[in-house]
């Protein structure tokens, strides 16, 4: 196989970016299904795709299709990644990977049983400016990473799929996934304990803010907020023995900038809308055809849904909370 041949299953904005960036130099897009017929031929037509399903299980069955791109709303992340490992197709799974560790086990179990390649979908990992961030705190240019706090925050419209609770709505899957995800792979270590408030909706379980923390056992302290109803803002700082660190990102419709500060030094990094999500696919793809499959057994993945957890029982107990390491 020279080529990773790729299904997408969903229709929702993020397979504008997502999908046109499976085309690459070892991946290519064969097929997309939506929840109806009509969905699944209206994406193919739109993004030029050759095969269009009636639905999600037609697509899995197929044996030209060899990696699934799921972008389905969070509740659905865990069913349909079980049907497609059982199907024997490696999986990109978007954030969050599902709605709590012990489904994130179970679909990992099953993806070592099946000898399939499973990863979350995080494409701020094949962003410059996030890895020139990293290299600036793993060499030691601000010391020992000390405090991380970190915001991401923007207005949901008010129809909007992130707010509906059966749909695994809210501000801490959507957005607090990130602000983890970035202070674990700065500090280069896992949580032990978490701390969390969150601002709940109309009495649903959809938390519209949250402001939480996370304690590593090195020493390090992570502080985060997000929202769903407040203006736009997205970056973290990082507070360390000998220096500091800051990143900001700015984005519209065509491009994202990450603002990078190390000790006052600054530089700008640009990318498209695209890249970001073909680095990912080709990485992705890379991996299936070496045949590295979860090079590290889904540690990453199990540690990142453990501190989601941790933060959600510590809104709802009002105490810290113990984070269990794998």
């Amino acid at each position: 196989m020279e080529k990773l041949r790729w299904g997408v299953l969903g229709t929702g904005n993020i397979v504008g970016k997502g999908g046109p960036a499976l085309r690459s130099a070892n991946g290519e897009w064969v097929g997309i299904a939506g929840r109806n017929p009509e969905n699944g031929a209206k994406a193919a037509e739109k993004f030029g795709v050759p095969k269009a399903y009636a639905g999600y299980r037609e697509l899995l069955d197929d044996p030209e299709i060899d990696a699934v791109y799921i972008a389905l709303l969070n509740h659905l992340h865990k069913e349909w990644a079980i049907e497609a490992i059982k199907a024997g197709k490696h999986v990109l799974l978007e954030k969050p990977f599902t709605m709590n560790a012990r489904d994130a086990e179970e679909v990992v179990n099953l993806a070592k049983q099946q000898g399939v390649h499973v990863e979350e979908a995080f494409v701020w990992r094949r962003m410059e400016g996030h890895l020139f961030a990293h290299e600036a705190v793993s060499s030691g240019k601000i010391g020992d990473p000390v405090f991380f706090r970190g915001h991401f925050s923007f207005q949901a419209n008010e129809n909007s799929t992130r707010l509906v609770e059966e749909w695994g709505g809210g501000a801490m899957y959507d957005l607090g996934c990130y602000l983890v995800s970035w202070s674990r792979f700065h500090f280069r270590e896992e949580p032990d304990s978490a701390d969390c408030r969150m601002i709940w909706k109309n009495g649903t379980r959809v938390d519209l803010r949250f402001a939480g923390s996370l304690q590593f056992p090195g020493g390090g302290t992570a502080h985060m907020t997000g929202a769903l109803d407040m203006p736009y803002g997205c970056g973290y700082e990082i507070k360390g023995t000998a220096g500091s660190l800051e990143v900001w990102q700015f984005s519209d419709q065509s491009q994202i900038t990450l603002q990078v500060t190390v000790n006052g030094e600054y530089r700008e990094f640009t990318t498209d809308r695209i890249t970001p999500f073909r680095l990912q696919a080709e990485r992705f793809a890379e991996r299936v055809l070496s045949g590295e499959k979860l090079a590290d057994g889904g540690r990453s993945i199990l540690a990142q849904a453990r501190a989601m957890d941790a933060l959600f029982a510590s809104a709802e107990s009002g105490k810290r909370v113990k984070i269990a390491q794998g």
